[in-house]
């Protein structure tokens, strides 16, 4: 004999439940939004230690190692009167070319790039954690925390986003806490500890090192592959953000767990009361489970072919 599920009444738990399950099903679904970020993230642990191998014949090969060591014994009998030797992880390439202005004069372009290869990494000319929050998305979502504070919050901080950032940092090694023992914090991982001797100050810009075409072409490449992940990043919470907000205010018209479980249903979700912990609204008919699942659809995945998609498009256009 079927059991027949009994309704009940919705309230400002059960939607925060339903939202958060909702949530926890889009975050965790292969769109197309988690496809590129996944790829870029495999794109850039590939090319990481290939590029580190060649900056470091750049380097060495500029900056001999027999160089090196002549300075550390300088520095060892005369101290910083004996030269400047740093342990650096950023690093400055140029690739001169010969062009010429708007008036026709020739000029010569440093074709310059930056590559910052520590978890802290400048990757769009602003100093922030965008790059070590992208790269550890999984593991702060595993353990509880949040990846998506800075477009979560952006110019709004608060007391929530200060603690979520001190506990994300702290987690990840930007802000360690030295009584901490946990061995399987990201910290550990040994490639951003990754340094190479080289002569001059600790002022990364003060010196660069100047590459084929060839060989800037492929750095070029790695400083794309991580902004590539920061952006993917970027773009798998706008996605998520805009559905959650969508469903938010769509289960506010709802008072009914029967109506969520239509909703959820439409959009192939599994929903049972058990999943559920004990403003203005808009009318009901605009967020039907109907409606509001039409809504929460990628539209963009139903298309079996490409030659549906094109024909959905024109239809739209001729309306």
């Amino acid at each position: 004999m079927q059991t027949q599920t009994k309704d009940f009444r919705l309230n400002a738990n059960k939607r925060k439940s339903l939202v958060s399950h909702y949530e926890d099903y889009i975050r965790n679904k292969k769109s197309k939004v988690r496809i590129a970020y996944d790829k870029a993230r495999e794109n850039f642990v590939e090319l990481q230690p290939k590029i580190w191998e060649l900056i470091t014949q750049v380097v060495r090969k500029q900056q001999p190692q027999q160089d090196v060591d002549t300075i550390n014994s300088m520095r060892a009998k005369y101290g910083d009167n004996g030269g400047h030797i740093h342990d650096d992880s950023c690093f400055y390439f140029t690739c001169p070319t010969d062009e010429k202005d708007s008036e026709g004069n020739k000029i010569t372009n440093s074709n310059e790039i930056h590559l910052d290869m520590k978890l802290d990494a400048n990757v769009s000319n602003s100093y922030n954690n965008d790059f070590a929050y992208a790269y550890y998305y999984d593991d702060l979502k595993q353990h509880g925390l949040d990846p998506d504070l800075e477009y979560k919050w952006k110019d709004k901080k608060n007391p929530t986003y200060y603690n979520t950032e001190s506990q994300v940092k702290e987690f990840i090694g930007l802000s360690r806490n030295h009584n901490d023992d946990d061995k399987s914090k990201p910290i550990n991982d040994p490639f951003w500890k990754h340094t190479i001797p080289v002569i001059g100050t600790s002022y990364c810009h003060s010196r660069q090192f100047q590459v084929d075409d060839i060989t800037h072409s492929t750095l070029n490449q790695f400083r794309i592959a991580q902004q590539e992940l920061v952006r993917t990043h970027e773009a798998m919470f706008d996605y998520i953000n805009d559905k959650v907000t969508k469903i938010e205010q769509g289960l506010k018209a709802y008072t009914k767990y029967s109506q969520a479980k239509e909703l959820f249903d439409r959009l192939n979700i599994p929903l049972n009361e058990s999943m559920l912990d004990d403003q203005s609204t808009m009318a009901l008919s605009v967020f039907s489970p109907e409606n509001l699942a039409d809504m929460l659809t990628d539209k963009e995945e139903e298309f079996e072919s490409r030659e549906a998609k094109i024909a959905h498009f024109k239809a739209l256009q001729l309306n």
